[in-house]
């Protein structure tokens, strides 16, 4: 069985407010940030389609397991 790797702009929302501990001003901050992993990209922008919610969903699991600066 093939595993559902897509994830919608409520999912990773989701995501993000239980990672920034529902800190909206925080989240909005990171999320209008350029970030160096993302090439220099801010994550808001790239929340419109599932491949790019899929590189920000990994950018957030490697934030909460501390794999990234």
């Amino acid at each position: 069985m093939q595993k559902n790797t897509e994830f919608s702009e409520w999912q990773l929302l989701d995501e993000l407010n239980i990672f920034f501990n529902y800190n909206l001003v925080q989240m909005n901050e990171w999320l209008d940030t350029p970030i160096p992993r993302l090439e220099g990209q801010c994550p808001r922008i790239l929340v419109l389609t599932d491949e790019n919610r899929k590189e920000l969903f990994q950018v957030l699991q490697e934030m909460k397991f501390g794999d990234i600066a």
